[in-house]
């Protein structure tokens, strides 16, 4: 076999992939799309399902650009191009050029449709075309024995002597062979998927003979002819041009001059920065350092990017947008902070350079931006329309995953649903963190995992990738080709980003990150200038100490295990210990090193730095070389330092070095080189004989050994450790401002809500539930009251604009409920619904409680003296005196609030959570607020004197009581008397159970709220 040609419908997903990989195993890729058709895609004349199917081919590079092309024009959603399917248009497929070779495709083309309608007119259209190309036509022979395929092969037989238009043999192949088919037919079964009679259709992949074999048994055509029909394809395949893919970097190009653009921007970032005002041999440092980075940038062709990074930087700084202090290893870039690219001064904070770019290794630029999330799409947006360039985004394609593959295919078989369920939970990750299974399933279920093990990778979706954009100086639509998603705003390529990667396409990662976020809020919400490296104070051990405190919306340290951590490392005593080691210690500098010790590469030191231990490695030089990090090679850039300073490689060639310690050829290369390096530099700066100094090195290199595979990299820990001192800085001299930002930003995370809530009472700070006259949309906060008040805007169905129009009004003096109820009737655009809710949860509590309230609302918009916005001004005025009466009248005797439940799920519904408690009752008191009886009875227990919820279980017996009166309902109010403990036990895979280390709680006695005057007494509610 010499040839493949993939032609999926509609699509050219992974094109490049494909041909590397049949290329690499010596073969010729086709470059084909069999496409959709349609007679028209006028919307004003309605849309068609007509979707016939076509096969394109492309003959040359250039075909290939014009598939593409015509690929993405079918995936336009907006012009009618997409209709259930990608589709181009009849007139569209007449206009494609020689380079495109075409066959007449399978039984759903439109010349078997006209055919087999006796369609003359569609006939002699396609007829005409077909014989005006006839020198890149071909009508497609298949195999199958269906009578449809039978007699459009001896049509097609006819017509082809008839126009001396070739005949070649189609094989349709869908899978590889039996096995892969069946496993096809499972998946489409478990999703519900058919595609007609396919399953009359052998659709596997045939050798010559078995593909002769098959046109034999049909009978429908001349031996003679099916044999040439099938030489004719490999004809076919010979007309198709080799093409080499454009590899060379693709960067955007805004200027004209970029070197001198690039040059005056520097000068301007030197004034900005305050670089020119150094002392001189401060300054001096300085423009070394930028003229060693310009030349780098120079040479690497990356000064283009480093503009259009700098243009993306300005727009957003003119629009108040303002990006993280920096991500990943550009922040060793000086040039970088003097564009404001990043806020990191790489030779005050001793950043690495050549970790972002190697002169000696040419490769892209790429540099991560992290964005305020609620900004992150209008970043997106202005990229997307910045001329020059072509935007899209990029593909994903979703597969099924182990644990889906094994539901998916045991439901297919109709197996018992609950071992199905048993089965996928027993999936665990392995030492490589992949999806895996005890071999006993596979044993015990060999016809299940038969067709586990072929579902499992194959695509089923496609989506975007969540950050990476396409930024290009050539077009998409035609050189890579293009399509959408149900999510998608902008195209989408239909390559994936190791594609666009290995033909040097320039990608940006734009990224939402709060805490970014936070920053920037709590300082203008604050008031103070926006918090950055440059004007941060980080030797405060005041902020210190409360991070030792609280990890609350520090970056990175916000986990449970992460401030457990914190709490030793910050400790007085291990600090002690440190500054007698390292007078000159930094609290930043190890907060980013203990950033590295709770990841999973940090285990060999993460306790021994906790313990503020200094690892020792038997030579003065190396550990003063690694004092700042207490003896501990954390960071990539250590590696690349220590060749630099001990082995006199260049710092250019040490990037090179590291890199090739991580594979098994570069350590054999580089190995030597270094030995041979490290003894000469001891031998003449050290007086060291080669016998010390390699006792010295070898124990060494096994630490960089070690090290290697971190990915750990000083350049990008150094700014997300000031972005983390950041936020606790903010945390400890501006709560309110920050506590707020935090609220709002996280409103819809209930957990995260409740511990923010949580801190706030230890730093004195209320958190008041929405109220008249103090809630604005958001979250906001009043100095004086060292309050924060809830906004309107979380609470479903209210929105900002009715939380701003009841703030306007709530100036005004109201002498009774009904006069509000009035007033925002009048002059607010709240709804009845919207009024309920208010009511409902406390907001007007100064007007009394909510029961008395409804009651006075229901007179008001339903009782007989009801107020209509409608009604003539003689009759408002009759009906509000009316009202008022009511009013009194209602005040005149005790009504009572809504009952504890109702208040709980009431908030539940709309806030997502519940934040209301009652002191007074007893502590049993419960809201059940989620029920699940498919198993032992679970219940979720809203707590009313503590608001915290817990799940609790039930056994049958308990839970099915005969009692009537106690059965519980999802938003009961039960009192729990009794309890225990149990250890809980899970599935062993032998049909019996395994206890586990997590303890369950069941409910063994009860009693249940049935009235006001039953069970409770009503001041428990007060």
């Amino acid at each position: 076999m010499s040839t493949i040609c993939f032609s999926e419908h509609g699509n050219v997903f992974n094109w490049v992939k494909k041909k590397q990989y049949i290329e690499e195993k010596g073969m010729k890729y086709i470059h084909a799309n069999e496409v959709y058709l349609t007679e028209h895609n006028d919307k004003e004349r309605g849309l068609v399902r007509d979707n016939y199917h076509y096969m394109l081919l492309a003959r040359n590079w250039d075909g290939v650009k014009e598939l593409n092309r015509l690929t993405s024009i079918s995936n336009n959603k907006e012009d009618g191009h997409y209709y259930y399917n990608p589709r181009i248009t009849f007139d569209e497929l007449f206009n494609t050029s020689e380079n495109i070779i075409m066959t007449s495709a399978c039984l759903a083309s439109p010349l078997w449709r006209a055919i087999k309608n006796n369609n003359t007119q569609m006939f002699n259209l396609l007829m005409d075309f077909f014989v005006k190309n006839k020198h890149r036509m071909f009508f497609e022979l298949q195999y199958h024995k269906h009578p449809e395929q039978v007699e459009f092969n001896r049509k097609l037989y006819d017509l082809s002597k008839e126009t001396g238009i070739p005949l070649i043999a189609g094989t349709d192949t869908h899978a590889l062979n039996q096995a892969h088919a069946q496993a096809r037919t499972i998946l489409m079964k478990a999703k519900g998927a058919t595609y007609g009679d396919e399953d009359a259709f052998d659709l596997t992949f045939k050798t010559y003979p078995e593909l002769a074999r098959m046109f034999e048994e049909q009978n429908a055509i001349p031996r003679s002819a099916y044999l040439e029909a099938i030489h004719n394809t490999n004809v076919m395949a010979g007309m198709i041009e080799p093409f080499i893919l454009d590899d060379s970097p693709k960067y955007p190009k805004l200027y004209d001059d970029p070197e001198k653009v690039f040059k005056e921007k520097i000068n301007i970032g030197v004034v900005e920065r305050g670089v020119n005002k150094f002392p001189p041999e401060k300054k001096q440092k300085y423009f070394e350092r930028i003229r060693e980075e310009f030349n780098t940038y120079k040479k690497v062709g990356a000064i283009d990017y480093m503009l259009l990074q700098k243009d993306v930087v300005d727009w957003a700084h003119k629009n108040e947008i303002y990006q993280g202090y920096g991500r990943g290893s550009v922040n060793g870039s000086l040039i970088a902070y003097l564009l404001k690219i990043t806020e990191m001064d790489s030779i005050k904070h001793k950043l690495n350079f050549f970790r972002f770019l190697n002169p000696e290794r040419i490769s892209l630029a790429d540099i991560d931006q992290d964005w305020p999330p609620s900004k992150r799409q209008d970043v997106i947006d202005y990229v997307a329309t910045i001329p020059g360039i072509h935007f899209s985004e990029i593909i994903t394609f979703n597969t099924v995953a182990l644990k889906g593959a094994i539901r998916e295919v045991g439901r297919a078989l109709n197996m018992d649903l609950s071992v199905v369920d048993e089965i996928a939970k027993a999936v665990f990750k392995n030492d490589d963190r992949k999806d895996d299974i005890d071999s006993r399933y596979r044993e015990k279920y060999p016809e299940l995992f038969k067709f586990v093990d072929l579902v499992q990778g194959v695509i089923v979706s496609i989506g975007s990738h969540p950050s990476g954009y396409v930024v290009s100086p050539i077009e998409l639509d035609d050189n890579i080709g293009l399509c959408y998603t149900k999510e998608s705003k902008y195209p989408v390529s239909q390559i994936n980003m190791k594609e666009l990667d290995g033909l040097n396409y320039v990608k940006l990662d734009i990224l939402g990150l709060d805490n970014n976020e936070i920053i920037n809020e709590t300082c203008k919400l604050a008031g103070i200038e926006r918090l950055v490296p440059d004007n941060m104070d980080v030797n405060d051990e005041n902020v210190w100490s409360s991070i030792r405190e609280s990890g609350l919306g520090i970056f990175q340290w916000e986990s449970s295990s992460a401030q457990a951590y914190l709490k030793d490392l910050l400790s007085p005593e291990t600090i002690h210990k440190i500054k007698q080691q390292h007078p000159d210690f930094s609290y930043i500098e190890l907060f980013s090193i203990g950033n590295g010790a709770i990841r999973p590469s940090g285990d060999s030191y993460r306790q021994d730095l906790a313990n503020g231990i200094f690892k020792d490695h038997g030579h003065e030089a190396l550990n003063n070389f690694l004092k700042n990090t207490m003896g501990y090679l954390v960071y990539q850039e250590q590696i690349m330092n220590f060749l630099v300073e001990f082995c006199d490689f260049s710092m250019a060639e040490s990037d090179s070095v590291r890199r090739g310690l991580s594979k098994k050829e570069g350590t054999e290369k580089f190995l030597p080189e270094i030995r041979k390096r490290f003894v000469n530099k001891m031998n003449r700066d050290y007086n060291e004989t080669e016998e010390v100094a390699l006792a010295v090195l070898e124990p060494f290199l096994q630490v960089i050994d070690s090290a290697k595979h971190y990915g750990f990299s000083d350049n990008h820990s150094n700014p997300y450790s000031h972005i983390g001192y950041g936020n606790a800085y903010l945390r400890y001299y501006y709560p309110l401002a920050f506590l707020t930002v935090m609220l709002n930003i996280n409103k819809d995370d209930i957990d995260k809500t409740g511990a923010i809530i949580n801190y706030a009472k230890t730093r004195g700070i209320e958190i008041s539930p929405i109220q008249f006259g103090k809630s604005q949309a958001t979250y906001s906060y009043n100095q004086e009251d060292n309050i924060i008040y809830k906004g309107l805007e979380s609470i479903k169905y209210l929105n900002a604009k009715i939380a701003d129009e009841l703030l306007d009004i709530s100036k005004n003096t109201y002498e009774t409920f009904v006069d509000l109820l009035v007033d925002i009737t009048q002059n607010t655009s709240v709804n009845t619904r919207q009024l309920d809710i208010l009511i409902r949860l406390n907001f007007f509590f100064k007007f009394g409680n909510n029961g008395l309230l409804l009651k006075i609302y229901e007179e008001f918009s339903n009782g007989k003296q009801q107020y209509k916005k409608t009604y003539v001004e003689k009759t408002k005025l009759k009906r509000i005196e009316e009202l008022k009466s009511i009013e009194r009248d209602i005040r005149s005797n005790p009504v009572e609030p809504l009952l504890p439940n109702e208040e709980v799920m009431l908030r539940k519904e709309l806030m997502g959570y519940a934040d209301i408690t009652y002191p007074n009752i007893e502590s049993g008191w419960c809201v059940v607020t989620e029920l699940d009886t498919k198993y032992s009875p679970k219940l979720k227990l809203y707590n009313l004197r503590t608001g915290k919820e817990q799940m609790f279980k039930m056994d049958k017996k308990t839970f099915n009581t005969k009692d009537k009166s106690l059965k519980i309902e999802k938003g009961d109010m039960i009192e729990i008397t009794e309890f225990m403990k149990k250890q809980r036990q899970v599935p062993d895979g032998n049909s019996g159970f395994k206890p586990t280390d997590q303890i369950d709680f069941w409910i063994t006695r009860y009693t249940k709220y049935k009235t006001k005057e039953d069970t409770v007494n009503e001041q428990k509610y007060q």
